[in-house]
């Protein structure tokens, strides 16, 4: 007689969703994964170089803007419009550049501009939706974005300080209160600090989902526009069938010619 079969794997007893749910990685691995990567120091970096720099250029975007356009009721204001969009162009290039710590680099889409006059060099400029896109960026974006950065950054911040609370405890001189436990021991630091690590496993995500969802912002907004009708417009370009040389002698010669 056959011996009595083994028990088959949870996997092997489901199908379908069953065995695509045993094949996937467990939130908590993927945490870990994650943990262990570049991937949340490339995004503490990126979000604290907009926490540092969004502010004095959304207030020199906003002052040469303000600026410009009040004195644009005068002939002075027309050059201070090319200044204004180089202003923006270089805020902007630096938006583009600082993409590269976390996602490939945004290539800018800004018109070229024959020197052909002061007045056809600015309505060329202000013309291209590309310059309004650096506004829509730098200044009515920036508190969404501030925010978003400033959030993600506290919440890893701390969970990175909670992590190490038993080396810097006790320089505090009635201790750390943290939530509602008081930390003024060596236990409870190590208590802290264990459930700081837990906390990681969420607060990793948080820090990194908020960079790659900043970096998307800045690529949609500040990034070259996509032709929807690029595809089609490429099929309608190549050479129909009837162009090809064989088809096309083929067609045009008749039997015994």
């Amino acid at each position: 007689m056959t011996g009595t079969p083994p028990a088959s794997t949870p996997a092997a007893r489901t199908r379908g969703g069953g065995l695509r749910q045993a094949s996937a990685p467990r939130p908590v691995a993927a945490s870990l994964r994650l943990l262990r990567g570049a991937a949340p120091w490339k995004a503490t970096a990126y979000l604290a170089g907009h926490v540092l720099l969004g502010p004095p250029m959304f207030a020199l975007c906003t002052v040469t803007l303000v600026v410009t356009f009040a004195l644009n009721i005068t002939m002075l204001g027309l050059p201070l419009l090319l200044v204004a969009a180089a202003v923006l162009r270089g805020c902007a290039h630096i938006e583009r550049m600082r993409v590269r710590l976390v996602a490939e680099p945004v290539q800018a889409a800004y018109r070229t501009v024959e020197p052909t006059g002061l007045l056809a060099a600015v309505k060329a400029r202000w013309s291209d939706p590309a310059t309004l896109r650096d506004v829509a960026c730098l200044v009515v974006l920036f508190v969404p974005l501030l925010l978003l950065d400033a959030l993600a950054l506290a919440l890893w911040v701390t969970t990175l300080a909670l992590i190490l609370v038993p080396t810097w405890y006790w320089a505090v001189p009635d201790g750390s209160a943290i939530v509602v436990l008081r930390v003024d021991t060596l236990p409870a630091a190590c208590l802290a600090a264990l459930a700081a690590c837990l906390l990681a496993l969420v607060t990793v995500h948080a820090v990194v989902g908020a960079a790659k969802l900043h970096s998307t912002v800045v690529r949609y907004v500040l990034g070259p526009r996509a032709d929807p009708l690029a595809e089609a417009k490429r099929l309608l370009a190549e050479p129909g069938p009837l162009a090809r040389p064989g088809l096309s002698e083929s067609t045009t010669s008749h039997p015994g010619g």
